[in-house]
């Protein structure tokens, strides 16, 4: 019996083995069919991913963001950035020229007795004066009046188209700067009241050397020193200086004891004098220089070489000439003064440079 048992249990292994095997080899047989499709299907279902893939960009590596600003632009001169407009230049001095006396017709005189001694002596009849003996700025401003009406009433009343002022002599003895400052009131006022008129401020007469020494509070530094502020209230535009005491003057700068009878007055008869000059200092449109005429210190020379006669705009005076003076044993320039006086003559540092030169004849 036992042996049949040993033999069941042999016979029943041996099936299971076969059936095993016969799955495996199955199985086997199965896998080897359907591999070929199973692997298609793998490649197939990759496909679809690997195109969405290669059709999205690349992504890239991108530096981090940052804040962006503009670059700072070097700071521009403000001269730079608008148009350059030149300096309008400035205007050439004008020039005297001569006039008739018919040029005062509408002129004012102002000053004390010695534009009285124009008024009585001279020849500019048509003329107005506002003078008399001993008038002084500080009382003109003060209101003083002659024949009824004070200065500030004459100019309102009446368009002048000159006004010609002297004054000094009276007051300078209280102080040589307390009379600036009143003349610099008065020719203020003169210009708020006549703003049209052409102002000639006119030095003082000079005094003779014996009044000046022997006087205890005037000298003739004293009227040099009150026509200097004369002088600067002039701007040679609207406003003008001029000077009579080179006709009159000694050599040493004072008024000539042969002009003078007491030493602060001429002589009745050499007022006419004084008139004829004033005609040589007048302004008018031919008073303009023409730029076309103007030349340099050296065109100037040539011209004095070649016995032209030259004169500079900036002297204001025609009258003043250079010219080759021959008389002596060398050969100079030589300077006609505006009292017909031959002096002789040196150019300064501004007239060698200057460009204002005018060759007359």
């Amino acid at each position: 019996m036992k042996k049949q048992v040993r033999s069941k249990r042999k016979k029943g292994l041996t099936l299971h083995k076969i059936r095993r095997y016969c799955f495996t080899f199955l199985f086997g047989i199965a896998y080897l069919i359907s591999a070929p499709f199973m692997l298609s299907q793998l490649r197939n279902s990759h496909k679809p991913q690997a195109a969405a893939v290669s059709e999205e960009p690349a992504e890239t590596e991108t530096a981090p963001e940052t804040e962006t600003t503009a670059p700072e632009l070097p700071e521009q001169d403000s001269e730079l950035l608008t148009e350059t407009v030149p300096e309008p230049a400035e205007p050439l001095p004008l020039r005297f020229v001569t006039s008739e006396p018919s040029y005062f017709d509408d002129a004012l005189f102002i000053g004390d007795s010695r534009t009285v001694g124009l008024c009585n002596y001279g020849n500019l009849p048509n003329a107005d004066y506002f003078c008399t003996g001993g008038l002084a700025a500080y009382q003109i401003l003060d209101g003083e009046t002659i024949d009824g009406s004070t200065l500030r009433e004459v100019l309102s009343e009446n368009e002048y188209g000159k006004i010609y002022v002297m004054l000094g002599l009276n007051e300078i003895a209280f102080g040589v700067e307390e009379f600036g400052t009143h003349i610099q009131e008065l020719y203020n006022m003169i210009q708020e009241e006549a703003p049209d008129a052409l102002i000639f401020m006119m030095a003082n007469l000079h005094i003779t050397q014996t009044f000046s020494e022997e006087s205890s509070s005037i000298s003739n530094a004293d009227l040099n020193q009150a026509n200097e502020y004369i002088k600067n209230l002039t701007d040679g535009v609207n406003s003008f200086y001029i000077d009579v005491n080179p006709l009159f003057d000694d050599e040493n700068g004072y008024l000539s004891a042969d002009y003078s009878g007491d030493g602060s007055h001429i002589s009745g008869y050499d007022y006419a004098r004084w008139t004829d000059w004033l005609c040589t200092q007048t302004i008018t449109e031919e008073s303009v220089p023409d730029t076309e005429t103007l030349v340099s210190f050296s065109e100037a020379v040539s011209a004095l070489k070649e016995n032209h006669i030259v004169t500079r705009t900036a002297w204001g005076n025609t009258e003043i000439q250079l010219r080759i003076d021959s008389s002596g044993t060398e050969m100079q320039i030589s300077m006609k003064t505006a009292d017909d006086k031959l002096v002789a003559w040196k150019p300064s540092q501004e007239d060698l440079l200057a460009e204002d030169w005018i060759i007359l004849e």
